[in-house]
């Protein structure tokens, strides 16, 4: 795939994210606060293509969040790339949107924990080692109990996603009061990160089909799990 003209897009926070780069320029947008995907996501990515004079039909590929996170953002995001990758007929390619917070935090070295809200007392996790600004991954994406999260962390790890809000006071007090807790700004996934990916760690991509277009949800859906213990109650 050609490395110009390319359209990324996280829908899997609080936070709609695209980024448009053309080699020379990048363009990006990220609306916070409560964001209506569906309504604002092709609104904001013409608006990026016109603010490049870019025309839909000259992107060269698209690279998309898959989560963890949430279920309607996510499906909404996801909606539109097969739109896009079937009427275009261009390459398409997904990552974490865990790895995207990882590389948005900014930290150049030590251990990073990504804990995003998972609802219903479980936490999005995933675990990264940083060595002179470039990532490991030490615990692939994961949905965890705190009690299983805290046997995870050191008094050394930093901390970052929006289960810090929630979660932030209690993991200190089982790990170490000086537990290190990111800003806000730090906490949501920005799709500008999608493109470093494509440029510095092609390896943490994947390619997509129509078949394997599908959000990583990593838990069923609270009506779906619903469903099953009234299967299990027949």
């Amino acid at each position: 795939m050609n490395a110009q003209n390319l359209l990324a897009v996280d829908t899997s926070s609080r936070v709609l994210s695209i980024a448009i780069s053309t080699g020379a320029a990048l363009y990006e947008a990220n609306l916070e606060g409560t964001p209506r995907h569906s309504e604002q996501l092709i609104d904001l990515i013409q608006e990026g293509l016109k603010h490049l004079r870019l025309k839909k039909n000259e992107l060269n590929g698209f690279l998309w969040g898959l989560g963890p996170g949430s279920f309607t953002g996510l499906r909404i995001g996801l909606s539109i790339l097969k739109g896009f990758h079937l009427g275009f007929k261009k390459r398409s390619f997904g990552a974490s949107s865990l790895d995207l917070i990882a590389l948005g935090s900014r930290i150049t070295s030590g251990e990073l924990a990504v804990c995003v809200d998972a609802r219903r007392e479980r936490i999005y996790t995933a675990l990264y080692r940083f060595r002179d600004g470039k990532p490991e991954k030490m615990l692939r994406d994961s949905i965890l109990s705190l009690d299983e999260l805290v046997r995870k962390l050191s008094p050394e790890t930093i901390l970052t996603g929006d289960a810090i809000t929630t979660y932030g006071d209690l993991i200190r007090k089982k790990v170490s009061q000086n537990i290190l807790c990111l800003e806000p700004s730090f906490w949501y996934p920005h799709a500008n990160f999608l493109i470093h990916l494509w440029k510095d760690q092609r390896s943490w991509l994947r390619s997509l089909t129509l078949k394997n277009m599908t959000p990583q949800y990593l838990r069923l859906s609270e009506a779906e799990e619903k469903l099953g213990r009234n299967k299990k109650k027949r």
